[in-house]
């Protein structure tokens, strides 16, 4: 919910300007996005999970390019953390839309699932 709320903020104060939506697939990996900004340590599933059912927000780190995304969920009533939390621990790709606005990345997410890159 906390996460939801998040994107649908961002997204009223801009995000959605023509040129910077883009329609993707990446590759890479869901982490914990305080402890990725504040430590940049790699964590376990277990802590990920942990941090995430307790309010923290949940991103998707783009390994190719290094990118750290937040997560949103086209759907109101479902969570980002909810749709991503089965998929922490594996290589995943993400399919979605991404938004830029003065440095801050987000993906909204229409598809997850395990990579095979």
């Amino acid at each position: 919910m906390r996460t939801s709320l998040i994107v649908i903020m961002l997204l009223s104060l801009g995000f959605t300007a023509v040129g910077q939506v883009k329609e993707v697939t990446m590759h890479g990996e869901i982490v914990d996005v305080i402890a990725f900004v504040s430590s940049g340590a790699k964590q376990d599933a277990a802590t990920i999970r942990a941090s995430a059912t307790s309010g923290n927000p949940l991103g998707f780190h783009e390994t190719s390019t290094g990118k750290l995304y937040l997560l949103g969920s086209p759907e109101m009533n479902k969570s980002a953390n909810e749709m991503v939390q089965s998929y922490v621990g594996l290589r995943v790709f993400v399919k979605g839309k991404t938004y830029n606005r003065d440095g801050t990345d987000v993906v909204l997410i229409t598809d997850i699932g395990k990579s095979i890159r």
